[in-house]
């Protein structure tokens, strides 16, 4: 007699343990690292624009150039504080700097050319601090591998109470040696890891790549070493989501693919992830929650591979996560590249035969599982009753005795075991 079970081993209803992932830290920058502070030599530049401006205006000079000689007081030379204007941008098409102003735009390139070149201090071109949080949190979108700098620290130089320049220092949590000798490291583990794929390739197979191959060598782990930049996942492969996210644009950026690390909340905890740019459309890409676990037939833990959070609309994201972010995201609409679509796997209209045929490609292929997903919830209800509560999928998958599935019906996906998981 044939021997049948149902069973769905699942770590909170519908979301595939996804709770053991969302317990991220919050993101690197100014609130987080307390890197962000006042100068505490306020009062002395006060008193050395204090005795500049008396001797000026002893030599007539006019109201309408204070602002002028205090930048050359607090700054150098005129000429000096134009050249720190003029910096050449190696970041045109990046998103994150795209969205910014030209000011805020000059700021940036400021700050990462002081970040790459380990300077100590650049006076940035604004006196607006918002402006200047606002670069520093767009050029860590657009860069996820700068491992060598958490957070920095400014000085505002002041003018009794009126603010008249910024200065921007990295905190670096290295000397440059270290640095490079880490960076050769990476780079070491980044040529092995992607020996698999190649710049040639479609846009789509470089993120499914980049998703499999992060989650298959690095796993979640809360505390892990230096888990808010890429050292966590490069070399210690133990890691959070900002190490994931970091780790998914520094991949993608050397296979040619335009992402963004963005920050938000995820069932409401800080958590961080990624929107890339896949053939001219924008997708979200979450690798923290494709670690996905769930308990086995002997309540144990075990790792997959959870395909829902490759390629996602805003409409699907929008079911756990929020973006938090301070300028414009472009929309995730598209689904020409999402997972399910490109490997044949997406149904909007019931058809048994068309279903049924997925499985059965997988089970005669010896798949140990496979995954669909179905456009609505009337469909996903359909398929539920049709292939595992009618025992249909005996109908495709000859000489099946036993099948375990996993669902998530928010997101229309069901997953077939064929093994005993």
């Amino acid at each position: 007699m044939k021997k049948w079970y149902q069973a769905g081993y699942i770590l909170a209803a519908g979301l595939f343990c996804m709770v053991l992932f969302t317990g991220c830290v919050p993101l690197p920058g100014e609130e987080v690292s307390q890197w962000i502070q006042e100068a505490v030599n306020r009062q002395d530049a006060d008193d050395t624009a204090e005795e500049g401006l008396e001797d000026e205006f002893q030599n007539g000079r006019s109201d309408s150039n204070r602002e002028e000689w205090v930048r050359k007081e607090q700054f150098g030379s005129l000429e000096e504080f134009a050249e720190t204007e003029q910096i050449l941008s190696i970041s045109e098409g990046n998103y994150a700097y795209e969205c910014l102003p030209e000011e805020g735009k000059k700021v940036y390139d400021q700050m990462l050319a002081a970040i790459l070149n380990y300077q100590e201090k650049v006076n940035l071109a604004t006196t607006d601090k918002d402006l200047m949080r606002e670069a520093y949190q767009a050029l860590n979108c657009d860069y996820g591998g700068l491992f060598w700098v958490d957070g920095y620290i400014f000085t505002s130089y002041t003018k009794g109470d009126e603010l008249i320049g910024l200065a921007f220092s990295p905190n670096y949590v290295m000397d440059e040696e270290t640095k490079n000798q880490l960076q050769k490291q990476v780079d070491e583990v980044v040529e092995e890891w992607l020996g698999g794929i190649s710049v040639q390739d479609s846009d789509y197979a470089k993120a499914k790549y980049v998703f499999e191959t992060l989650i298959e060598n690095v796993d979640y782990v809360e505390g892990a070493e230096d888990n808010q930049n890429i050292l966590s996942v490069f070399l210690n492969r133990q890691t959070v989501c900002q190490g994931y996210a970091c780790a998914t644009q520094y991949l993608l950026r050397y296979l040619g693919v335009q992402s963004i690390v963005i920050s938000g909340r995820a069932n409401n905890q800080a958590h961080a992830w990624n929107i890339v740019n896949l053939d001219e459309n924008f997708y979200h890409m979450d690798t923290t929650w494709g670690n996905s676990r769930y308990l086995d037939t002997d309540q144990q833990e075990a790792k997959f591979v959870n395909y829902i959070f490759l390629c996602m609309t805003d409409e699907e994201i929008a079911k756990t996560h929020l973006v938090e972010m301070p300028f414009v995201m472009p929309e995730c609409t598209a689904i020409e590249d999402n997972y399910y679509v490109r490997e044949g796997r997406y149904f909007e209209v019931w058809d048994p035969d068309a279903i049924g045929s997925v499985f059965r490609t997988a089970w005669e292929n010896g798949a140990d599982s496979i995954d669909v997903k179905c456009g609505d919830f009337e469909l996903y209800e359909q398929l539920k009753e049709y292939f595992i509560r009618e025992q249909g999928i005996a109908d495709y998958c000859s000489g099946i005795e036993y099948v375990y599935y996993m669902e998530s019906p928010e997101y229309g996906v069901f997953i077939v075991n064929f093994n005993k998981i």
